[in-house]
């Protein structure tokens, strides 16, 4: 056996324990040199409660825009937004995107979901990815 087939093997396994781990190897919104269809995944999971919000510093290098998905999993309407723009409502057990224009300035950007019309508590999974 030589090194290269050992070290492809080692890295292999550490492939399959972050897959299984259910984490990342990607950075959240690194620099790249790689092709620009990289899609960089900022955040992904589940959250409940009066409501969920993120905030993330972008960079127009990691992609042209960003998309904020969600699957509505509880029993109340979300409105999802980014700077407080792009809304969009999801009914209970509806999923959907929104996007936005990423500057070509480094910039902050807030993605917040909020139960509506009168309130409760949100339950969704989402996803916040930066792409061209």
């Amino acid at each position: 056996m030589n090194f290269k087939s050992v070290f492809k093997g080692v890295v292999s396994s550490a492939l399959v324990v972050c897959l299984i781990a259910g984490t990342s190897i990607i950075p959240a919104f690194a620099e790249s040199t790689e092709s620009s269809s990289k899609d960089y995944a900022a955040k992904s999971g589940s959250s409940s409660g009066t409501e969920f919000q993120a905030t993330y510093r972008l960079k127009k290098s990691n992609g042209e825009k960003v998309n904020f998905w969600i699957k509505n999993t509880g029993n109340v309407s979300v409105r999802i937004t980014i700077n407080g723009d792009q809304k969009r409502t999801l009914a209970p057990g509806k999923s959907g995107h929104i996007s936005a224009p990423v500057g070509s300035l480094g910039s902050e950007y807030k993605f917040k979901a909020v139960p509506t019309p009168n309130g409760g508590d949100i339950s969704i999974d989402y996803r916040i990815a930066q792409r061209d």
